[in-house]
């Protein structure tokens, strides 16, 4: 993965998880991304609820994206 991605609205860096929950949960096609914030913000479900999903495909190990 490109290691200079930034989110698309508030160009923070993006970190691995930021890229990979966002290929989950909206599309594998993307070419930009949202980082963890903005994505909760465009849900409009917050933060939590998206780490949340993180801690479960990182720990439940079926999830390619977040090996």
């Amino acid at each position: 993965m490109n290691m200079n991605r930034t989110c698309r609205t508030c160009k923070v860096p993006l970190m691995t998880d930021d890229v990979a929950i966002y290929l989950k949960l909206v599309t594998r096609n993307a070419q930009d991304f949202l980082c963890i914030d903005c994505l909760g913000e465009q849900l409009k479900c917050g933060r939590e609820p998206i780490m949340k999903l993180i801690t479960y495909f990182r720990e439940s190990g079926n999830c390619v994206l977040f090996r």
